[in-house]
């Protein structure tokens, strides 16, 4: 297996954690054999205003498992450190959550209001993430046999207050050569980017090049893995592992990027 593909398969795997976790659903537990009590909630991306009849917003849940199913539902304010892993903490006096408890039997739906109650004026998007979590409570469904244990299911959904005119902007910290992290090897290119900006800024069809002692290059979408895609929110500073380009001489880079 190439570098290259190494670097691949190690960036994958931590892409495909933390999609799982951050925007569909976890589980917790083991899955023997037996029925599955499980819910869906729909968006799993929301944008309010903050004020005025855009600072309510609706989601719904849906049981479309076998039994009947206990749901918690709450907000947390959304942070990020320079890997893009979220850091939560508590934004209950921010929010109007109606209902923050539900029961659902199997087939049914139900609509969650959620409110903005906090600033009217943010300088700046705020991120938070509404977490629709399964409740470990017996509700007289299907017996779990021995040997089974059922699974909770948890939705971590993407809600952001976005005032108006709200918008990204990228600046490149910095550029330079580092060791890849196990299980890659060779060298990759760390990019720092800083978004000064008032809005986030997911970067799709992410258009980057660098240059080296005179030396540029323009990157194509297959050596962007690691960037392409990925979030960076209002005021947060990312670093990226990209491929070192084979065309490219190691060293300091100028990287300028831009986001169509």
């Amino acid at each position: 297996m190439s570098a290259l593909h190494r670097f691949r398969f190690s960036r994958f795997t931590r892409i495909l954690a933390t999609t799982l976790a951050g925007a569909l659903m976890l589980f917790t537990g083991l899955l023997s054999t037996g029925a599955l009590a499980s819910f869906r909630l729909i968006p799993i991306e929301m944008d309010m205003e903050p004020s005025g009849r855009g600072a309510t917003q609706i989601f719904r849940v849906e049981n479309d498992g076998k039994d009947p199913v206990a749901i918690d539902v709450k907000v947390m304010a959304r942070g990020m450190d320079q890997d893009g892993q979220d850091v939560l903490t508590d934004a209950e006096d921010s929010f109007a959550i109606v209902p923050e408890q539900i029961i659902l039997q199997p087939g049914e739906n139900q609509s969650i209001r959620v409110q903005w109650s906090g600033d009217p004026k943010p300088a700046k998007e705020l991120p938070f993430r509404l977490v629709a979590e399964q409740l470990p409570i017996d509700l007289g469904g299907t017996p779990v046999q021995g040997g089974q244990v059922k699974l909770l299911v948890k939705y971590v959904a993407s809600l952001y207050v976005v005032p108006e005119g709200a918008k990204p902007k990228l600046t490149v910290v910095s550029a330079g050569p580092k060791p890849a992290t196990a299980p890659a090897t060779g060298t990759v290119m760390e990019v720092v980017v800083r978004n000064d900006g008032t809005s986030r800024q997911v970067m799709r069809d992410l258009e980057v090049t660098a240059q080296v002692n005179g030396k540029t290059v323009t990157l194509r979408k297959e050596q962007l893995t690691g960037m392409v895609g990925e979030n960076v929110l209002a005021g947060v500073t990312r670093r990226f592992h990209i491929p070192w380009p084979a065309d490219l001489p190691q060293g300091p880079a100028t990287v300028t990027l831009s986001v169509p």
